[in-house]
């Protein structure tokens, strides 16, 4: 379980909040140096058309964290991210589906509150348009419910949500809400006043585990251990520079690697990267290290697959 005192929470081994001035200074200025990098931007746009709903399982990467996950006929949206985060951070890419082009949403699930996650614009969209089932982590149900979203499950570290689809064919999705390393934060006074984390679906047959935001650490062993498969594993791999400052909230692409063995998953697809300018590097720079990454480690990778999808593109299993 989390670490709690005083209202504020904590990562396992901390005793005190660490600051962020550096992290933000890190994000403003890989946003100005890169801002109008062209580079091959293009050849990583390949959209494909929506489908309405799946009974097989169909993940469609949108851009950063946000993917669709279509699996037993529910349509699944996680940190849903259709806008810029601010001015000052605007979108590499467009959305890989527009948003008036999305089917329908059952499932909202939310990692932790950072903005580029938890955005409100994006959100109230879907409260207006869909009315999605929200899923959150202990410390932000408050946020939904003063906004009239009118269901909201809030979990803490490895509960679990189950819904059932309403069709005739009754299927099960479960969620767990599982550990993550990282911190969360909105305004200027709330840092870690709620919970982050990454989140294990159930459904179909098929296991997939979104990782949110994380460092590396001990957590993808444990949740190995309660989780001995997983088939598919959405894992962050930016930014990753300048190194020193990012390693206290991120992971980069090597990290992100040997976190995936760790799961001991089938099936890698890499997230968070490539939509914004967070770090100060090229938007590209982490996929190049997880392809060599991999290429480096295919001793250990023989009966693996990694997917490198494209903003929009949809892979089925």
């Amino acid at each position: 379980m989390p670490y709690r005192n005083s209202s504020r929470f904590y990562n396992e081994g901390e005793t005190q909040q660490k600051g962020f001035v550096l992290d933000v200074f890190c994000m403003f200025l890989g946003s100005f140096v890169y801002r109008f990098r062209k580079a091959f931007r293009d050849s990583w746009v390949a959209k494909s058309e929506p489908i309405e709903r799946s009974k097989q399982l169909a993940i469609t990467w949108i851009g950063h964290s946000t993917f669709l996950i279509q699996v037993g006929g529910f349509n699944i949206l996680t940190d849903p991210v259709f806008g810029n985060v601010s001015w000052f951070f605007p979108r590499i890419f467009p959305p890989g589906i527009p948003f008036n082009k999305l089917p329908s949403i059952d499932v909202v699930l939310l990692s932790h509150n950072h903005r580029d996650h938890m955005e409100c614009a994006s959100l109230l969209a879907l409260k207006r348009s869909r009315e999605p089932h929200v899923v959150v982590p202990l410390g932000n149900k408050s946020w939904f419910c003063n906004c009239n979203f009118k269901q909201v499950t809030e979990l803490n570290w490895w509960e679990q949500k189950e819904i059932v689809f309403s069709d005739d064919s009754n299927m099960n999705l479960r969620l767990t809400f599982l550990p993550a390393k990282h911190w969360s934060q909105r305004g200027i006074f709330d840092k870690n006043r709620s919970l982050w984390g990454s989140w294990m679906i159930e459904c179909n047959g098929y296991t997939i585990y979104f990782a949110g935001d994380s460092t590396y650490s001990k957590h993808f062993t444990l949740i190995a251990q309660e989780f001995p498969r997983a088939d598919v594993v959405l894992l962050p791999i930016g930014p990753c520079e300048p190194r020193s400052w990012l390693k206290h909230s991120h992971m980069d692409s090597q990290e992100a690697g040997q976190a995936f063995l760790d799961l001991k998953a089938k099936h890698f697809i890499p997230m968070h990267w490539g939509t914004f300018n967070f770090g100060a590097e090229p938007f590209d720079l982490p996929i190049k290290r997880l392809k060599m990454w991999w290429d480096n480690n295919t001793d250990r990778l023989s009966t693996k697959i990694i997917h490198l999808p494209k903003v929009g593109q949809r892979i089925c299993f």
